[in-house]
Formats: structure tokens, C-alpha cells, sequence
């Protein structure tokens, strides 16, 4: 395998036909002729190198930027040792800052930061009771991350 990166196209060129009449580019406006090539020559094949460039462009369209953002908000959320804390402590039921404080023996400053952090990645919810805020798990998917989490980790 070579060292170099998949090459980034600049200029549009026209696809060479294929035997048989097919065109060598993946895409319409030929932008993945150069990593086709390149694919090619990992592959020593042209045929798996357009197919396999085909299955790629069409993965990287399906990409939304913006469930990416949502998606990197989660992961960000979670890779804080003190929120993940948090979301296991919150998967026994619904507690309260002064609770949270006294379970992570943290300053009320710290835990407020932490938990609007995760709700604002929608992993956790906020009930007013009066004067004081219950915090709960927002979704049974959140309780379903966690429990994968730990199934990963013991793989």
C-alpha cells in the first residue's frame, strides 16, 4: 500500500471509456477520477476500483453536516469522565444538584456546567419542582448508549 493520501481533484477532466462502453469516473461531474485511479492501483483491478469508489461517493453524500453536529455534541458530552458520571448516576432515577453535588462530592458550580452541557447535547432533562430542578435521563435510548458503552469496553 502507498504512503501517499488519496489525492484531493482540482480540475474537472473527461472519463477515459472502459471496454465495453462504460465511463471510468464514479461521479457525473468526473471529481473522483484521480482517487479512482488511485484505487486502481491499490487494487490492481479498475472494475473493484469504480465500484468501490461508487460505494464510497455515495456514502460520503449521505452525510448530513448537521446531524453530524448533533451527533459530535453527544460524543463530546460523553467523553467528560464527570458528565458520564453524571448520566450513571441519573440512570437510577431523577436527582436533584444538591444530590449530584454530594454523590461527586463536586462544587455546585462544576455540576450546574456539567448538566447544561448535557442538555444541551439532549441527554438529559430538567423538571422544575418549585424551588429546586430535578434532572432525569432524557430518553431510554441514553440508558441503551450507556449499557452498549460498557459492553464495548469488555470486548
Amino acid at each position: 500500500m502507498l504512503d501517499k493520501k488519496l489525492p484531493m481533484i482540482s480540475s474537472k477532466r473527461l472519463p477515459h471509456p472502459l471496454p465495453g462502453g462504460e465511463s471510468e469516473s464514479c461521479c457525473e461531474n468526473s471529481a473522483c477520477c484521480e482517487a479512482e485511479n488511485t484505487l486502481a492501483r491499490f487494487y490492481g483491478d479498475r472494475r473493484i476500483a469504480k465500484e468501490r469508489c461508487l460505494q464510497v461517493c455515495s456514502q460520503a453524500k449521505k452525510i448530513d453536516e448537521e446531524d453530524l453536529t448533533a451527533e459530535m455534541k453527544v460524543f463530546k458530552a460523553v467523553a467528560d469522565a464527570t458528565r458520564l458520571k453524571i448520566l450513571k448516576l441519573l440512570s437510577g432515577g431523577e436527582l436533584c444538584i444538591g444530590e449530584i453535588m454530594l454523590a461527586l462530592k463536586r462544587p455546585q458550580s462544576s455540576v450546574s456546567h456539567n448538566l447544561s452541557i448535557l442538555e444541551d447535547a439532549g441527554l438529559v432533562k430538567e423538571r422544575k419542582e418549585g424551588k429546586w430542578c430535578r434532572y432525569r435521563i432524557s430518553d431510554g435510548i441514553v440508558a441503551d448508549m450507556l449499557n452498549l458503552a460498557g459492553q464495548l469496553k469488555r470486548k
